[in-house]
């Protein structure tokens, strides 16, 4: 769970980047410099993101979570008051087979709020396919199949794909469909499980996020 920032992280001067999500922002497996958060702040201030103040990226990650378990923890990042919000909810809503009124919704009030409040907002989506629920790669559960959830259908995939997108576009923000779509036909990219990043992975994901969320943090215009 996200600590309470300290006095010094409160007066800390520097542009800040939110990362809202699950086990992906968590860096689940990694090391704290191996992971999503720390690697997307090296690449914004290699970019020189926030300009003479600097950048930050606060980790609001929680493995497991699903966009309804984030939704609770909302209160926490509009405290902290970033200038942009790296949202990445879903994959757990897809492996617990969740309405999929349920995630829009979250997802939706989330945006809503981030909005409300004069963050901006980059929605990280999540893409899944029938064959999720398929043997584990890992030798020590061959043979062992994971049970799909009853709503998992292919109704249910096409309408979860579209999802994020659908979402984004109706709310005006800007979206990746699917994001790890950048580890494709890489090899080295994943965890033993095939689905979490690997430092490599990582590092990837932060180089092709970085110029997305660029604009997200640039200084606002001065008023005339």
């Amino acid at each position: 769970m996200q600590q309470k920032p300290s006095l010094a992280a409160q007066h800390d001067e520097r542009v800040t980047l939110a990362a809202y999500g699950d086990s992906l922002v968590a860096g689940w497996g990694l090391s704290t410099q191996d992971g999503l958060v720390a690697r997307l702040e090296a690449e914004l201030v290699k970019a020189g993101a926030g300009g003479a103040r600097g950048v930050r990226v606060l980790d609001f990650g929680v493995s497991g979570d699903t966009s309804l378990d984030g939704l609770e923890r909302l209160e926490e990042v509009l405290a902290a008051k970033p200038r942009a919000v790296l949202l990445e909810f879903g994959a757990n809503d897809c492996y617990q087979g969740l309405p999929l009124d349920e995630t829009r919704d979250a997802l939706y009030k989330m945006i809503s709020a981030l909005r409300a409040a004069g963050i901006a907002v980059f929605v990280a989506g999540w893409r899944t396919s029938m064959d999720l629920f398929k043997p584990y790669d890992d030798p020590d559960l061959a043979g062992l199949v994971p049970l799909a959830p009853p709503l998992y259908t292919e109704e249910y995939v096409e309408r979860f794909n579209r999802m994020h997108v659908e979402l984004a576009r109706r709310l005006d923000v800007p979206c990746m469909a699917h994001i790890l779509d950048s580890l494709e036909g890489q090899g080295g990219c994943y965890q033993a499980d095939g689905v979490h990043p690997s430092a490599k992975g990582a590092a990837i994901l932060a180089q092709a996020l970085a110029p997305l969320l660029l604009p997200l943090l640039a200084e606002p215009a001065p008023a005339e």
